[in-house]
């Protein structure tokens, strides 16, 4: 079966996980940085990458997944929230319902990414009781927490989830 791994990175935490699951991808198959993908794919299977914004994959990856037709689709993301977290399953959720209706969603796989600096600075600075931005002690543990991912555990996991899937078909 002919596959393609496309992925979008901001902060290369998703460009990572790429490069690990393409370790245990079938003999050519190519990779792509959706930035730099500038032709069309006739693969049947594609293995889509993004990094979370506003519990959705980022919009460049969110465009491009609502362009796809006729696919099987297997999708890994980064996110700073908990891959186990109420976030993290409605992120699922919403990917799942962007590419559902005219593609076969395979699985979806999450792991914690590093936040990128400017959103942790920006919770720094904001202040204010009723501000969903303020910086808790809570959300800088998460914010501490996901800087170490993602990791060799989360990359064994990744190619783990995708191997398996793939396995299967």
């Amino acid at each position: 079966m002919k596959s393609s791994i496309i992925f979008s990175s901001l902060t290369g935490n998703t460009k990572k996980v790429a490069d690990e699951v393409l370790k245990i991808m079938p003999e050519g198959t190519k990779i792509y940085d959706l930035k730099d993908l500038n032709h069309s794919l006739d693969d049947e299977l594609l293995i889509l990458g993004y990094w979370v914004d506003k519990a959705n994959p980022n919009k460049e990856m969110y465009q491009f997944m609502e362009s796809l037709k006729g696919k099987k689709i297997i999708t890994f993301g980064t996110l700073g929230a908990y891959p186990d977290s109420s976030h993290a399953k409605e992120v699922k959720e919403n990917t799942v319902k962007i590419l559902e209706g005219n593609n076969e969603v395979l699985g979806t796989f999450l792991c914690q990414g590093k936040i990128n600096p400017k959103i942790t600075e920006m919770f720094m600075k904001s202040g204010g009781e009723n501000n969903v931005h303020t910086m808790t002690p809570e959300r800088l543990k998460r914010h501490e927490d996901a800087a170490k991912h993602p990791n060799e555990e989360d990359f064994s996991n990744a190619r783990s989830f995708v191997k398996d899937i793939i396995n299967s078909l």
